[in-house]
């Protein structure tokens, strides 16, 4: 494990396409002041694969610059961002167990830190990282370059407010916490993913799951649940890993 610093500046904008230069990308999003983000370093077996990533060391810190930058007038800084959760490393192991048809033009939702993506990229697919965290998408694309992978590009939108892209697979992990957010989800996987294109959520069992699962059901998703060993079920558990796969009716 190693320590390192990233630079951390703040934003107050609700869309932006990252360039594919990491090394450009903590200098973009200026307010008045910058600061350092203390970082950890951690390496994951994900289906036989290593995975490298950075990210913050301290969620306490994480949450004092929230509060610094809410302070500073952005009300959407989140610190949450920078956390590895559960749903991720399982999530990536079914990404990597999967056969796929070629470089799918590929999006992962809700990126964080990247440990997703990353085992998409090294699955064979064409990801783009997306969150409305700035930094998040910021050391996403950091982690990607960090486990050889260069000229990732990132988007950085509210759920509210999607841009006019399609994909033809999008994928996401423990993005279901917060019920509110449910239908701009909805919506932006409505508008974002591809005629024929299919969505993969990965969930821890929160409790929120089963609620989701019927507001998208109800706006004409087709919805397969399955455990991490591949077998459907009929509902999503309660702290019990689901892979929800979604197609549209």
């Amino acid at each position: 494990m190693s320590v390192g610093y990233l630079p951390i500046e703040y934003s107050s904008f609700s869309c932006a396409v990252l360039p594919n230069r990491p090394s450009m990308i903590c200098k973009l999003f200026v307010l008045s002041s910058c600061m350092n983000l203390k970082l950890t370093s951690q390496t994951l077996s994900v289906a036989g694969r290593q995975i490298t990533i950075d990210l913050p060391a301290d969620p306490e810190e994480m949450l004092q610059q929230a509060l610094a930058g809410e302070t500073a007038g952005d009300s959407n800084w989140d610190p949450y961002w920078g956390l590895l959760w559960a749903a991720a490393p399982k999530t990536a192991e079914l990404l990597l167990r999967e056969s796929w048809p070629g470089p799918l033009k590929s999006m992962e939702i809700g990126c964080g830190v990247g440990l997703t993506g990353i085992a998409g990229l090294m699955a064979g697919l064409s990801v783009t990282f997306a969150d409305h965290a700035p930094n998040a998408v910021a050391m996403a694309q950091t982690n990607a370059l960090k486990n050889g992978f260069c000229d990732v590009d990132g988007r950085v939108f509210d759920w509210n407010d999607p841009p006019d892209e399609k994909f033809e697979f999008i994928f996401g992990s423990d993005i279901l916490y917060d019920s509110a957010g449910h239908l701009p989800l909805l919506r932006t996987l409505d508008a974002m993913l591809g005629l024929h294109g299919q969505v993969w959520i990965g969930d821890v069992g929160r409790t929120n799951a089963p609620a989701f699962v019927k507001k998208a059901e109800q706006a004409g998703w087709k919805i397969d649940i399955r455990r991490e060993t591949g077998e459907s079920v009929a509902q999503p558990l309660h702290l019990q890993f689901r892979l929800l796969i979604m197609t549209r009716r």
